[in-house]
């Protein structure tokens, strides 16, 4: 069992590590914004379109990723 007084420490690096992921997980939704405003712009059939809906796809992917590494983050450093 942990001590008090070490449960109320958190590794700095794992503070870091969350932090940088939270910024991470801040850029993908900006770009995923930038995306999807584009993709308005274009027309729906065209290959330009598909790319970016596939693009727009693999970005919820991260997000969802990223969400899950910053839950674990938060739980083991009780962050």
């Amino acid at each position: 069992m942990m001590s008090a007084s070490h449960e109320n420490t958190s590794d700095p690096r794992l503070e870091e590590l969350h932090a940088g992921l939270h910024d991470v997980f801040r850029l993908v939704e900006l770009e995923h914004g930038l995306l999807r405003s584009r993709l308005d712009d274009l027309r729906g059939d065209s290959d330009g379109a598909r790319l970016l809906e596939g693009l727009i796809v693999l970005g919820n992917v991260l997000q969802q990723r990223l969400s899950h590494l910053l839950g674990l983050c938060r739980d083991i450093g009780r962050l």
